[in-house]
């Protein structure tokens, strides 16, 4: 199925599951809980938290059911739960760690990477450690953008700004990781 049938689809699933028919979560759960584990797995690094927090997102989907509105889009709507589940989550586990080095590897996107060589799997884990040390706001635009491939427009109606100044934001977290990424290489090297 592709990304655009993929997206009417649930959009039609949760209207029917907003008018009460809750057995189609199933189909819903079935197309989105593997990005939204990769969502969350990016941003916090723990594998358990993270399936803990894509339930947690299924829940408050059905919970809050009757907030679905057609005028944001389906992804949207679920992102933004999303985004709430992971902020009520942090406030609970503030002292938790972040992944060892080579976890975040381990995410499986479903379909072949490019990273294949090993070469390019050390520039990987120099890339996922860059990304940890961003500060969070940064790294959950990058997150949306670049690993989930959302749109400006869909994140601004995410994050509650205008799709300009996602692309700004998202431009200067993009420089932050690759100056980030560069000092880690060199320090690699040396």
């Amino acid at each position: 199925m592709t990304i655009a049938a993929t997206q009417t689809a649930d959009h039609d699933l949760m209207v029917s599951v907003a008018g009460g028919n809750l057995a189609n979560m199933g189909e819903i759960y079935q197309h989105r809980h593997r990005a939204l584990f990769r969502f969350f797995f990016r941003l916090t690094g723990r594998q358990a938290v993270s399936e803990d927090l894509v339930h947690e997102v299924f829940l408050r989907m059905i919970r809050y059911r009757h907030t679905y509105g057609a005028s944001d889009g389906f992804e949207s709507w679920m992102y933004r739960i999303a985004r709430n589940v992971l902020a009520d989550s942090a406030k609970k586990h503030r002292l938790e760690t972040a992944a060892d080095e080579g976890e975040l590897e381990a995410v499986d996107s479903g379909r072949p990477t490019a990273f294949d060589n090993i070469s390019k799997q050390q520039d990987l884990t120099l890339l996922y450690k860059a990304m940890r040390e961003l500060p969070a706001d940064k790294r959950e635009l990058l997150v949306l953008s670049r690993f989930q491939g959302l749109s400006y427009e869909q994140i601004g109606r995410i994050v509650g700004c205008e799709t300009g100044a996602v692309k700004v934001r998202v431009f200067r977290a993009m420089k932050a990781v690759s100056q980030i990424f560069t000092d880690l290489r060199k320090e690699k090297a040396s």
